[in-house]
């Protein structure tokens, strides 16, 4: 476990405190499908194949996991990246006040 002050006060009058435990990673960013860029006549012949009525006594772990490989080979997902000042309300007014508190704590 690691622990560390940080520089911005975010508007109070104590500085936080950034606790770390374990794992370094900072994006909790999952992928999405694109599902409006999928090739659905692929991923519906796919699907009729190896999960048509020829396989019944499929076990649902194995029809999940050919489900999910089927979908990667045919829809597209997104990447993964972290939006900073990810809102509608947050302009460049915001980003200057932010710069001005930062200089002002200096």
């Amino acid at each position: 476990m690691q622990w560390k002050t940080l520089d911005d006060l975010c508007g109070s009058d104590h500085y936080p405190i950034s606790v770390t435990y374990g794992s370094t990673q900072t994006s909790s960013a999952i992928p999405s499908w694109k599902l409006r860029k999928a090739d659905w006549p692929s991923f519906s012949n796919d699907a009729s194949k190896q999960l048509g009525c020829s396989n019944p006594g499929i076990s649902l772990d194995e029809f999940s996991e050919k489900l999910l490989t089927i979908a990667k080979n045919n829809i597209p997902k997104s990447k993964c990246s972290i939006r900073q000042n990810n809102t509608v309300w947050f302009n460049n007014t915001c980003k200057e006040t932010i710069n001005k508190r930062k200089k002002a704590l200096r």
